[in-house]
């Protein structure tokens, strides 16, 4: 690498410290150093004196209990001060002295930033993905070889590349080694061998020596397994064969960036506006059912990895089963109800037999829904059946608008609110305005979920907890639909004037 380029390395390293605005914490960067620097150094004191050994070991035991941060340097010091009394540590006052004279903080955050980044890697496969407590290896994947028969990163095109860490709070230090100057990475860099990435903010070339050397050691440790990775390995004649592959955060980013991302919902949302309205749209419509939500720490996603955390925890993963041959949508039209008729059993069999199994058994040892655990678990269970009827419901919401004023349908009036939303009819929409027909399509809804839970056999037993359960989950559903749906039929009408 020339100078010119080094330079830019080094600009480019600067402006993501500066971004960080740690400015402010200097002198404390300097105590944290001067901590790590004395604990290293105690932990080798020695002593020739078979009496003094034991007592040596007793403060080595107490030195390994203090943590080791900025608010610690009066306590390694008073440790240091013991030592040299008892002359069992070398004079390291010229080395403390040294860093405690720091004054430049682009060196004394890279000096900080090399002590803590051990664990700090980058990797397309990341083992804590698995388990967040797993301290098994991440894998950076730049294999190129392409099999239509799998889904690998080699076919990413742009490779996506995640960092790992064994504490959120050294994400800034894998943001640090995923540094980009024109295509290349700096932990690549450093892989290379070309620590002069560095030139310019060392204050000796021992300095930037030590810095390479270190993180090249630390992206270059042997790699390890953890049973938290929970891999499975079948013997193969004298090998293993693994069953259980390590989740690849790129893949999982890929499909992020390109269905959930916040861009690609807003790209999404106005295709369907489109679509909905029978109007052109140079975008693409797409329409994911049936997609799986997978949570990782969802509440410190972060603690992960650098992607985990942009994607707040959550994994989506499609499905995998083959499409199934649909019927012509037809209003429905003959049914006071629409839960009745407007949901195929085979679709929530599944999902209904779970759901009642998990009652049956709860029931028996007198769980209410008010138990948290037992909460969680049927609202999970019915989230995932609204979910497929709300699916269904959408198919009908598509039909042509206005197929609810034609003579002879039967749908309660609510449900013609629910189902027919887009018609443009002055009197229909002011009606539905005023009305609290959200309150009894959950209500119906919930009244057919208990019906099916119940079963011909009727050994559970709905209760009015159950309902209002069920009915609560509507409704939640129905207010979010409801809001885009105000603003389509707003732009259908505008467009009308």
């Amino acid at each position: 690498m020339n100078i010119d380029k080094n330079t830019e390395w080094s600009n480019v390293i600067k402006a993501y410290i500066e971004s960080l605005e740690e400015g402010d914490k200097k002198n404390s960067y300097v105590d944290e150093l001067i901590s790590i620097y004395l604990s290293k150094r105690l932990l080798n004191a020695k002593s020739n004196k078979n009496d003094e050994q034991v007592e040596l070991c007793k403060l080595k035991n107490k030195i390994t209990k203090v943590k080791v941060t900025a608010a610690q340097r009066p306590t390694y010091e008073g440790f240091y001060r013991v030592l040299r009394e008892r002359e069992q540590i070398e004079d390291c006052s010229k080395d403390i002295a040294f860093i405690g004279n720091k004054n430049n903080f682009f060196n004394i955050w890279m000096c900080r930033s090399v002590e803590l980044s051990e664990g700090v890697v980058p990797g397309t496969h990341i083992a804590r993905l698995s388990h967040s407590s797993s301290t098994g290896s991440s894998f950076l994947d730049r294999n190129c070889v392409q099999d239509k028969k799998y889904m690998t990163t080699s076919a990413l095109g742009k490779e996506i590349v995640d960092g790992t860490y064994p504490d959120a709070k050294l994400s800034k230090q894998a943001k640090f080694l995923l540094l980009e100057y024109e295509g290349n990475r700096l932990f690549d860099e450093l892989m290379k061998g070309n620590y002069s990435v560095f030139s310019g903010l060392e204050e000796s070339s021992e300095e930037l020596e030590y810095w390479g050397k270190t993180y090249t050691s630390f992206l270059s440790q042997k790699p390890q397994t953890d049973f938290l990775l929970k891999q499975l390995y079948f013997p193969v004649k004298n090998n293993y064969h693994l069953l259980t592959v390590l989740l690849s955060s790129s893949l999982v980013q890929r499909i992020y960036n390109s269905h959930f991302s916040k861009d690609a919902r807003k790209a999404n949302e106005q295709s369907q506006k489109a679509r909905q309205s029978d109007r052109y749209s140079d975008q693409l419509s797409i329409r994911l059912p049936s997609v799986a939500r997978l949570l990782v720490t969802q509440s410190q996603p972060q603690n992960v990895s650098v992607l985990n955390g942009s994607r707040g925890g959550a994994v989506r993963v499609f499905s995998s089963l083959p499409p199934t041959w649909e019927n012509q949508i037809k209003p429905p039209v003959h049914n006071k109800s629409w839960f009745d008729r407007g949901i195929p059993s085979s679709v929530i069999k599944h999902d209904i037999e779970y759901l009642r199994t998990f009652l049956l058994r709860f029931e028996r040892i007198d769980l209410s829904t008010k138990d948290p655990k037992k909460r969680d678990w049927l609202i999970k269970w019915g989230s995932q059946i609204l979910s497929s009827v709300m699916f269904y419901a959408e198919g009908i919401q598509n039909l042509p608008a206005g197929w609810t004023s034609e003579l002879g349908v039967k749908l309660k009036q609510e449900h013609q609110y629910f189902l027919d939303p887009y018609r443009i009819d002055c009197s229909f929409q002011s009606a539905k305005a005023v009305s609290d027909w959200q309150s009894v399509i959950a209500g119906d809804f919930a009244k057919w979920l208990n019906r099916k839970i119940q079963g011909k056999d009727k050994k559970f037993t709905p209760q009015p907890e159950h309902t209002k359960l069920w009915s609560s989950l509507m409704l939640e559903q129905l207010r979010e639909h409801n809001e885009m749906v105000k603003v389509v039929v707003a732009a259908n009408r505008e467009e009308q004037v």
